[in-house]
């Protein structure tokens, strides 16, 4: 395949590992006009994120409409993820990438036309959330796979630590502009329309790069299985990762306060949410993927839990409710601590991957976390419809508490292979 190829002399990877993030990724600028690139995408999906909840909430009603529409993106998504990722490992992810950022813009305009007529219908809302997340999975898998091609070797996992960085910075902003904005209708109107922007940047940017041969074959699930089962590291750090997608609860504070008929406070621990992640990405950039990462990832979780076992009896027990800065401040610290945790191990399977299996090994690393989210999410909005924010604070300290068991698993877990 022909193309402008963007690759410096390559460095070896345990050098470049070694080194921090962005000097790692400093001989490869393209990456950072890709990055630029995206970051307003991820503006665009912060702000649909958050009006999101504002009209499935009002479609189905407080704490279930939280929770179906939870369920509903995360099995989407990992089915558009499983199936792209196989794809662009035996074809050109650049075509998808585009083509999916203009189809996104156009769903983002045809939600806004219909939410110009009212509260938007069950139906379409379940349709729509299950399109935008099978979209969400597609986009995201292709763009592992175009940056995986940008940057020199052995820095994948400094530019997924990058990506992860700017998805929280832009979801941040974009919490932020669709609460100035005020409007839901309006919101979606002016996502559509960066979204469609970002498709043609993409273009410019990312048509130059030189591709990796493909095979035109698609990997088999066998073939990903005895590439992880092959390397003790990887496999490692695929078991890490998927422990932290089940039991670090990522829904349980926007139900419990749903549970107390607060919609207000849901927006502000939501805004909150976005915050944290954002912080939490930022000190996973800023540490990188390097030195001790089982004792950071360890503290990490202990802080998390002992975050959880003070907020989740104060939100049942409702005294939180009067104390606003507790009700920004715990799912800021919360998501912070969450988002560095669970974000480690996703950059460092980009570091430790076969490019041959890249596509592959991240869809199904990014259906296996969000089969387990929308599991546990079934799980805790049933116990918060059917039962109370008790239950479920009881159920949250079950799953923390079957962490400690599994958290053994965090010994060993290193940068490089």
């Amino acid at each position: 395949m022909s193309g402008v190829t963007t690759n410096a002399d390559p460095s070896p990877a345990a050098t470049a590992s070694r080194r921090g993030v962005l000097a790692q990724l400093r001989p490869t600028p393209r990456f950072g006009w890709l990055m630029a690139v995206y970051l307003v995408a991820a503006v665009s999906v912060g702000a649909r994120e958050t009006v999101r909840v504002d009209y499935a909430s009002e479609t189905l009603n407080g704490e279930l409409g939280v929770g179906v529409v939870a369920v509903v993106f995360a099995i989407s998504l990992a089915l558009g993820s499983v199936m792209n990722g196989r794809r662009v490992d035996a074809h050109d992810a650049r075509p998808v990438l585009i083509v999916g950022t203009v189809a996104s813009a156009l769903l983002q305009g045809v939600n806004a036309v219909i939410l110009l007529r009212g509260p938007m219908p069950l139906g379409w809302l379940i349709a729509s959330t299950a399109i935008e997340a099978a979209l969400f999975g597609i986009l995201a898998t292709s763009l592992l796979k175009v940056q995986a091609a940008i940057v020199q070797p052995g820095t994948q996992g400094a530019a997924e630590t990058v990506s992860i960085v700017r998805s929280g910075i832009g979801m941040a902003i974009g919490a932020v502009l669709a609460g100035f904005i005020g409007d839901p209708v309006v919101t979606q109107f002016v996502t559509a329309s960066l979204t469609l922007g970002v498709a043609l940047a993409a273009a410019v940017v990312v048509w130059p790069v030189t591709m990796p041969t493909v095979s035109q074959t698609s990997i088999s699930i066998s073939e990903v299985v005895d590439v992880v089962r092959s390397s003790g590291a990887l496999r490692r750090t695929v078991t890490v990762d998927l422990i932290l997608a089940f039991v670090l609860p990522t829904q349980f504070i926007a139900l419990a306060l749903a549970d107390q008929d607060e919609p207000e406070l849901v927006s502000l621990a939501f805004a909150a949410s976005l915050l944290g992640v954002l912080v939490g990405r930022l000190a996973l950039m800023a540490t990188g993927i390097r030195g001790n990462l089982a004792r950071r990832l360890t503290s990490t979780y202990l802080a998390f839990t002992a975050l959880t076992a003070f907020a989740a009896p104060a939100l049942v027990g409702g005294w939180i409710l009067d104390q606003r800065v507790l009700v920004v401040a715990c799912p800021f610290v919360g998501s912070a601590l969450l988002a560095y945790a669970q974000n480690l191990p996703i950059a460092l399977i980009q570091q430790q991957v076969p490019e041959h299996v890249r596509g592959s090994l991240s869809g199904f690393m990014q259906a296996a976390r969000n089969l387990l989210i929308a599991g546990a999410a079934v799980g805790v909005t049933a116990l918060t419809t059917i039962y109370s924010a008790s239950v479920l604070a009881l159920a949250i300290a079950i799953m923390l508490g079957v962490g400690f068991l599994v958290a053994g698993r965090f010994r060993g877990l290193v940068a490089d292979p």
